[in-house]
């Protein structure tokens, strides 16, 4: 078996939410005033919200309209002031921060002084300078922006509340594979290629040089990349990105206000006149009545409900059949796709589980294993990598003498499909896939008194037992995880804290997953457990490897992010080389993987929960815990979800971690007006440069690859700056707040939202978060408890970018209309909308598994 789980795995038939966007676009109106008001306040919040909840169902509005709610919520100093507080303390875990502060030469993103700049927003807060909510918040996403960190994340207050975006997408593609790339209109792609006309390039946004507006909208709202080049990718159409259900950060993702009109002129002299849209992120009947900007603020921002709200009154969303899965991803994906895979994961489709397919070109002698993400919900990682595996066995029957890898757009997920599907190509090599994190007294205080505790509980006691492997792949349990230069177990925190001193900051020792423990396994992946990686080959389903690196090559777009870094790092280690496709219009290199390379994304809430936790064993443990760990963590704000990079993944016996080192892929392709919406095409010309013929590549990108050269080029000189955000921040008269500790809006208290956790439903079946819906889940428990069927209130969750709250795996279930009206005149919002449900990735005591003994 190529791994097993501890109890036998079942699938499942999704439903979808039955209710769907209607075509109409809610026109720009005027907004009111609240009469009775303590001071006149705008209702175009509450405009909004009506129009959500309208038995029409509205989500996309005026990008103006958005603005000018998110512009009328006041703001409180000491409810800011307390987040910058939490968030402050929150950084302290952030892996990164002296390199950040003093990043290498080679580091393609400009500096950042996270705690400096996290004081300069206090001070403004202190000087009164923030006069609405989206001033601040705007102000703060900024800087976790300027990270240019995946993995550090905030999803919370107003700015949760919309996506911003252009109603038509964009994409960036070369005449011929040697001219530099030109913007085109995506329809305008696809439609010539069907009717037989020459589409004609963008020529400016707004007046502007298209290149210069989408470089500065990129370096403002793609967050998360290394590079600028990533960030250009993350503007634009891909086939892997529609048949995923994403947006891209142009038409959909954005963050910030882009403005209100919107016009491509096209190098044809053609105007094409629209607006910039807004979508709205939260689902219909669930916010309850909320008027006014004050409304909003209460609702967003404090996370509390309207004292009125009756979550027995929602209107719950009706679920459909949503058909039989596909066979092929050719419709999903334009056509660009092939109809013909010689290979499909069980449950294939957008609204279905089913993401792998696999394609043969014998005429080349090149199959193609077509990876778009590693996030898949739980049950579907065996279906996931038996596919995998068939594909493997299949090329191997078929004699094929080169694969590529197909990783475009590929966000990350599971790490524990990175670690499988390496050892599928090389079975007998072990990655090294090392990380360390900050080493400081608050980390050392949690890791020695989690660690001590583990290392006390009685293995003879059931009880005992059952929670020690429940805790096994906890942060911050070290015991059972390999020290890097011994290659043996660590004996204590002690030991694995260090320092060791770089850059300036100091840092634990490095240390390793020991993928050969079973209760390591099953507590980290949701009780799956690699079986190559244990000693016993009898239970590994490949032992030869029949692939060798050079006949091997992934294929990226440079967002390859998290899991997939992980990915690419093993693989190119191994010798296998990489060909990215796309980038900003120049020549060069490019890097394949510049989404996050680290190793640990660890949410807030994960942190508060282990500080509590930690205090509550203070008199089991010879640490002093209570002593150096906060006695509460109050957010201020109410936060959807929010994460930061507690582990660096850094190579053996480097102290520099990935994040920053400039890993340059072997060769650079650019998409083309020919292979952008054919990956028959696509793949033919990554296999031509990467096998026969490497003058392909793009003048100036090769030489550069760290994979198989002990003497690569220096990297390119730093350009990127950080970007600005010029706000009229306007000033609005403000409501008046209590003075209480909660600093909530008078009269304003209601019934809390609750967080996003995933929890047991109450005995009704009605979630009392007013958002969360109550279904049947599996979920897999530790030990001899096994799986469990439970009903469980899984929050809802969106395709944005921006709206990133899911504690677990979005499963999306439901397909929104796209077409809207814009007010005087008509257009259609390109971008499919899909929302669905999240699904929990392991079980928890939460959702009914053993509880804590002691």
């Amino acid at each position: 078996m190529l791994f097993s789980r501890s109890f036998v795995a079942f699938s499942f038939a999704a439903s979808v939410l039955g209710r769907s966007l209607p075509a109409g676009l809610k026109p720009r109106q005027e907004a009111t005033a609240t009469a009775g008001a303590p001071a006149a306040q705008s209702t175009i919040c509450g405009d909004i919200i009506d129009a959500v909840n309208d038995p029409a169902g509205f989500s996309i509005f005026w990008a103006s309209d958005a603005y000018d709610c998110l512009t009328s919520v006041p703001f409180s100093n000491a409810v800011a002031t307390r987040f910058l507080k939490y968030w402050n303390q929150t950084a302290q875990f952030q892996s990164t921060l002296a390199y950040l502060k003093d990043p290498p030469a080679s580091y393609q993103q400009p500096a950042v002084d996270v705690i400096e700049e996290l004081q300069k927003i206090q001070d403004r807060i202190d000087s009164g300078f923030y006069k609405n909510q989206y001033a601040f918040e705007a102000d703060f996403q900024l800087l976790t922006y300027a990270t240019n960190d995946g993995h550090v994340q905030l999803t919370a207050g107003a700015l949760s509340a919309f996506s911003f975006g252009s109603p038509v997408e964009v994409v960036s593609v070369s005449a011929d594979g040697k001219e530099a790339p030109k913007i085109f209109i995506t329809e305008d792609i696809l439609e010539s290629q069907v009717e037989g006309w020459t589409p004609s390039a963008v020529k400016s946004i707004n007046g502007e040089d298209v290149v210069d507006f989408l470089t500065k909208y990129a370096a403002l709202n793609a967050w998360g990349y290394v590079e600028p080049h990533a960030e250009w990718n993350a503007l634009m159409s891909n086939p892997n990105l529609d048949i995923q259900g994403g947006l891209t950060t142009f038409s959909g993702g954005g963050t910030f206000y882009p403005g209100q009109n919107l016009t491509f002129t096209l190098e044809n002299g053609t105007d094409y006149d629209t607006i910039w849209v807004a979508i709205y992120n939260e689902l219909a009947n669930f916010t309850g009545p909320l008027t006014t900007g004050g409304d909003f603020y209460n609702y967003f921002v404090l996370g509390f409900l309207p004292p009125s709200f009756d979550p027995t009154k929602i209107v719950q969303p009706t679920f459909t059949d949503i058909g039989p899965p596909t066979k092929n991803w050719s419709e999903a994906s334009y056509g660009a796709l092939p109809d013909d895979p010689a290979v499909a994961q069980y449950d294939l489709g957008v609204l279905h589980g089913g993401i792998v397919t696999g394609y043969f070109f014998d005429d080349i002698s090149t199959g193609v294993l077509s990876l778009p993400t590693f996030d898949a919900v739980p049950e579907t990682i065996g279906n996931y990598t038996e596919t995998v595996l068939y594909f493997g066995s299949n090329a191997t029957a078929k004699n094929i003498t080169n694969i590529i890898i197909d990783l475009q757009r590929n966000p990350g997920g599971a790490t524990l499909l990175a670690y499988t599907i390496f050892k599928l190509v090389f079975p007998d090599l072990l990655p090294f896939a090392g990380s360390r994190r900050r080493s400081f007294d608050m980390s050392n205080a949690l890791g020695s008194s989690i660690s001590d505790f583990y290392d006390l509980l009685d293995e003879s006691d059931p009880d005992q037992l059952l929670f020690k492997q429940e805790i096994a792949a906890n942060e911050w349990v070290i015991t059972d995880r390999l020290n890097a230069d011994t290659g043996k177990n660590f004996t204590s925190w002690n030991e694995y804290q260090g320092p060791i001193t770089a850059n300036g900051d100091f840092f634990s020792l490095t240390e390793r997953y020991d993928l050969a423990n079973v209760v390591f396994d099953q507590a980290a992946f949701d009780q799956w457990y690699p079986t190559m990686y244990l000693p016993d080959k009898s239970q590994w389903p490949v032992t030869k490897q029949y692939f060798q690196p050079e006949q091997v090559v992934l294929l990226t777009d440079g967002l390859c992010s998290s899991a997939c870094a992980l990915f690419v790092e093993m693989m190119t280690r191994a010798g296998v080389r990489t060909v990215t496709a796309g980038g900003r219009p120049t020549t060069g290199p490019i890097q394949a993987a510049a989404g996050n390379r680290g190793a640990s994304l660890y949410g807030t809430g994960d942190l508060d929960d282990d500080i509590l936790f930690a205090r509550g064993i203070d008199e089991f443990v010879p640490t002093d815990v209570n002593a150096s760990l906060p006695e509460e963590r109050e957010s201020g704000m109410y936060i959807k979800y929010a994460g930061i990079n507690l582990r660096d993944q850094v190579r053996k016996g480097d102290d520099v971690p990935l994040q920053f080192k400039y890993e340059a892929a072997d060769c650079r392709i650019y998409y083309t007006m020919a292979n952008v919406y054919n990956f028959t095409r696509l793949w033919r010309d990554v296999a031509a440069a990467a096998f026969t013929d490497p003058s392909l590549c793009v003048s100036g990108s090769t030489g550069y690859s760290t994979t198989n050269n002990t003497s690569p080029k220096a990297p390119p000189v730093r350009l990127a700056e950080r970007p600005t955000l010029n706000q009229d921040n306007p000033i609005i008269e403000q409501v008046q707040f209590e003075e209480n500790p909660d600093g909530g809006l008078r009269d304003a208290r209601g019934i809390p939202i609750g967080g996003n956790d995933i929890t047991l439903c109450p005995a009704s079946h009605i979630c009392q978060d007013g958002k969360s819906q109550c279904r049947q889940v599996s979920v897999t428990c530790p030990g001899k408890e096994g799986t469990k069927s439970v009903y469980a209130c899984l929050p809802p969750c969106t395709n944005r970018k921006g709206s990133t709250s899911c504690p677990g795996t979005c499963n999306i279930l439901q397909t929104q209309e796209n077409k809207v009206g814009l007010g005087q005149g008509h257009t259609s919002y390109s971008e499919n909308l899909y929302s669905g449900l999240c699904y929990p990735a392991v079980g928890t005591k939460k959702l009914g598994c053993q509880k804590n003994p002691l």
